[in-house]
């Protein structure tokens, strides 16, 4: 072997990998930190790689080192669900793994050189092998990332999935064996690596289908709670107009019976009537929101009237319309906000929950708070949902951090003055295309 030849290409591969995975996923940090943590995971893969490339014994196991590296990279710097950074992990190591094999037992075959030579001996063939390896692997990434798909995987959806890749590597490592050993079935072992090959692009296309009907079942979920809030919100405004139309109706009959008492001098009798009728408004008041962003208003509004349901004062405050977050984003997270903090406020004495949505710089603020019966970090630190319905109510506190992952935002909570506050910073996509 060409030691500078193999090591620059052990390096290569590693700068490749990395490289197609950022690109899929996106750094979910924007500050240097996501340089130096390339650089870093880098040097491990570039290391990893090295190490076991002087042995074709440990291929397998290289591999496997490899799809743990890609996992750590992943989780640590880029966006995502977790099963589906394992999965492209373990697909991507299976993809070098075959591509490798391919492109060695296809020039091989057309050159008319057995493997242990190609493996063994530093020559034109060998350069060219590798290169190729790296250039379809190359070719094929691109490919997958113009047809990515960044929906979600059920934990039954994954498995199968992660099951193939991984099964991959295995087999191909015990073809290379076969190919080694007995030169003679090397064409056989190239037409099974070219089998494995398809049914790894099959199952990338499998995956991509059921990504896309996981993120469709999500969609329509949100759809049905948008449709929800929307009816609920149609029915509190229609409640408010018959109330309009129920005082301007005897409005007439109410100034009547107010003059008469008046030409009476009965300014007690006036008080208390006047009294009385406040006290009815009051009972029928609604607070409508209209923020200009109607998903946002809609949940607000049907909020409100959960909340008043269960005897809670709703406060608000708006001057942001969070029109720069999609609306999907928009029910997750302040429709998950709202329902927990009914569920908390319900059983306090204080019964208010506050919401402020205003600009603070580049950044847009979201300031939930509610009253508490007793603290709820010391118990529940993670902040677990109790709903059993999590996928049509509130989607969890994981799904609230995943959108504010999305908006390079951050969220804390945090308990002061016998209430929880959960305060949220989301940047301003006006502020991030100015950048």
């Amino acid at each position: 072997m060409n030691f500078p030849f193999e090591m620059t290409i052990n390096a290569l591969e590693a700068a490749l990998i990395l490289d197609f995975l950022a690109r899929y996923f996106g750094y979910r940090v924007k500050t240097r930190m996501k340089y130096w943590g390339t650089g870093l995971i880098w040097c491990i893969s570039f290391a990893s790689i090295s190490f076991f490339s002087w042995t074709h014994l440990y291929e397998s196991y290289a591999s496997s080192i490899q799809i743990l590296i890609n996992i750590v990279f992943c989780c640590w710097l880029l966006r995502g669900s977790v099963l589906h950074k394992i999965f492209l992990s373990a697909f991507t190591m299976g993809l070098v793994a075959i591509i490798g094999t391919f492109a060695l037992l296809l020039l091989g075959k057309v050159s008319d050189n057995d493997v242990n030579y190609l493996l063994s001996e530093f020559s034109t063939i060998r350069v060219t092998t590798v290169l190729a390896s790296k250039l379809i692997f190359f070719v094929i990434t691109r490919m997958i990332l113009r047809l990515k798909e960044n929906g979600r995987l059920r934990l039954n959806d994954f498995l199968p999935l992660f099951i193939v890749p991984t099964l991959s590597i295995i087999a191909i490592t015990l073809m290379m064996y076969a190919a080694i050993r007995e030169p003679r079935i090397q064409d056989y072992a190239f037409y099974a690596v070219c089998s494995v090959l398809i049914l790894n692009i099959l199952t990338y296309f499998l995956f991509i289908r059921v990504s896309r009907a996981n993120k469709m079942e999500m969609e329509m979920a949100l759809l049905n709670l948008q449709n929800e809030c929307m009816q609920a919100n149609s029915r509190e405004i229609e409640s408010m107009y018959e109330s309009v139309r129920a005082l301007r109706h005897d409005l007439k009959n109410h100034l009547l019976s107010i003059s008469a008492m008046a030409g009476e001098n009965d300014i007690a009798g006036i008080q208390k009537y006047t009294d009385r009728l406040l006290q009815m408004q009051v009972k029928n008041d609604k607070v409508i929101m209209f923020s200009g962003n109607p998903v946002l208003d809609a949940i607000i509004n049907s909020k409100f009237t959960a909340a008043e349901h269960v005897g809670i004062r709703f406060h608000t405050i708006i001057t942001a319309s969070l029109d720069d977050i999609a609306p999907e984003d928009v029910a997750v997270l302040i429709g998950n906000a709202l329902d927990n903090a009914i569920q908390a406020a319900a059983g306090s004495e204080e019964k208010t929950i506050h919401l402020h949505i205003q600009p603070q710089g580049a950044y847009t603020s979201v300031e939930i708070s509610n009253s508490i019966g007793q603290p709820v970090l010391e118990g529940n630190p993670a902040l677990y949902t109790t709903k059993a319905d999590r996928l049509r109510h509130g989607f969890g506190v994981k799904n609230m951090r995943k959108v504010v992952e999305k908006y390079q935002g951050m969220m804390q909570f945090y308990e002061e003055g016998g209430r929880f506050v959960c305060d949220i910073l989301l940047l301003s996509m006006q502020s991030e295309n100015e950048n």
